[in-house]
């Protein structure tokens, strides 16, 4: 293993801005866990600035938001995970898989692992996660939670994946049905006016909707359920 991990303090927020600005980590700059509400999205596509805001001030007072990890060959700053003391992130209370768990100062977490599109395919996901089994231990931690998704797909891609994970000893302990996404339904068909027979009023005053049934061929989504794994540490 040739990553090192450091904890992200001021003295490291330019490397965490620099790695964390690429296109494909969508402007969260890990603003997430502590200000997601109604306006998150439209943050992330239209003011970015504001969640880099967030987070600077939250390292600026000293609170654990999460790790860079540097190549030490060259010192290249490789990757980012919000991890650490699942109190840290309290999103995770209300989260689908995580949300199932407890959530003490004995329990760490990974929140989201981040690598951008140059350094993908070299493992630095993995030693990373290896990398915070020992941080998780040396802290005092009893185990190490992590939530990945099924099916897998590009936008759980933040996520550790859970083949990866049983292969550095996580078990599955909690699954949750996250959301059903059904595929469109036809158009519902108008029943066709006609003209009353007992002069009452027009048929379009009392619009009927007939429902028809599913056309063939569509079918409904596969459930995706987020799991719930952990490591015991001790």
């Amino acid at each position: 293993m040739n990553l090192k991990l450091n904890r992200l303090d001021p003295r490291r927020f330019a490397d965490f801005e620099r790695i964390l600005s690429g296109k494909e980590f969508g402007g969260c700059f890990c603003a997430v866990w502590t200000s997601h509400d109604a306006g998150w999205e439209d943050r992330c596509r239209n003011h970015p600035e504001e969640n880099l805001a967030h987070t600077r001030s939250r390292v600026a007072a000293g609170d654990h938001v999460g790790y860079l990890a540097y190549r030490e060959a060259d010192g290249a700053v490789v990757g980012w995970t919000a991890a650490g003391p699942k109190t840290a992130f309290p999103l995770l209370k209300q989260l689908p898989g995580s949300r199932l768990g407890p959530c003490d100062e004995s329990v760490w977490a990974i929140g989201c692992l981040a690598v951008p599109f140059e350094h993908r395919g070299r493992g630095y996901a993995r030693d990373m996660v290896k990398l915070l089994i020992e941080e998780a231990r040396l802290a005092g931690a009893k185990t190490l939670e992590a939530y990945p998704a099924e099916p897998e797909s590009e936008e759980d891609s933040y996520r550790a994946g859970r083949g990866m994970l049983e292969a550095l000893g996580f078990v599955v302990v909690d699954r949750e049905a996250a959301e059903t996404k059904p595929a469109p339904a036809p158009a519902p068909e108008p029943v066709p006016e006609t003209a009353p027979s007992d002069g009452g009023a027009p048929a379009s005053a009392v619009p009927e909707i007939k429902v028809l049934a599913k056309a063939e061929g569509t079918e409904t989504a596969p459930i995706r359920k987020v799991l719930r794994m952990e490591k015991k540490l001790v």
